[in-house]
């Protein structure tokens, strides 16, 4: 159940439409489809160290400090809901992205995608709140379950989007479907945070 948990979590995360997912979809309309998979592992890998990390490191929180359990899932909660309120606020914010997503780009590939996302910090506090809501114990090894069910829900994502970059190419007047996927992301992740406050309330 939480590795089904933790690849739909990837899927949402990977929703967040900024400047990597433009990377993947640019790469796939100006490169190929090569270039584009290529840059969307990077995303993905680089997913997967941010959750091998905040998984770890959850786990030795929530082991250190059993007794506050409860505190715990509240804030991770309260986290949830401000990391999908800042995609959502982020959708609007990168519309500016969408619309100069046909500009000629070099290429970049798994390398560059990689490091760019580690770049990114709202993925490993928003991986650090999903952890808090393990409804079982979490060892090592657990993690690295979770961490690589992460990795293959954000690898779906992010190769999707260069499949489609790729194969619609020479359709692309306009660039609007990332939009309404972020702000979908970003509503799912408060649900997330929701349903923990609605668990905790029973």
């Amino acid at each position: 159940m939480e590795v089904m948990k933790a690849f739909f979590f990837g899927l949402l995360l990977s929703l967040s439409i900024g400047p990597i997912a433009i990377l993947v979809l640019n790469n796939g309309i100006q490169h190929g489809y090569t270039v584009a998979v290529r840059s969307a592992i990077g995303a993905a890998l680089a997913d997967y160290c941010y959750a091998l990390i905040s998984f770890i490191a959850g786990t030795w929180i929530i082991t250190t400090f059993s007794d506050y359990h409860y505190q715990i899932i509240l804030l991770s909660s309260w986290v949830l809901i401000f990391v999908g309120f800042y995609m959502m606020y982020s959708a609007l914010r990168n519309t500016r992205l969408l619309a100069n997503f046909h500009q000629p780009t070099r290429k970049l590939g798994l390398r560059a995608a990689f490091y760019l996302t580690l770049a990114n910090p709202i993925a490993v506090i928003a991986l650090s709140a999903f952890i808090g809501h393990a409804d079982m114990a979490v060892n090592p090894l657990y993690a690295l379950q979770l961490a690589g069910a992460i990795f293959t829900g954000s690898l779906v994502i992010q190769c999707l989007l260069a499949i489609f970059g790729s194969a619609y190419r020479e359709h692309f007047d306009t660039l609007t479907f990332p939009f309404y996927l972020q702000l979908l992301g970003g509503l799912m992740i408060c649900l997330f945070g929701v349903h923990s406050f609605v668990e905790l309330a029973k």
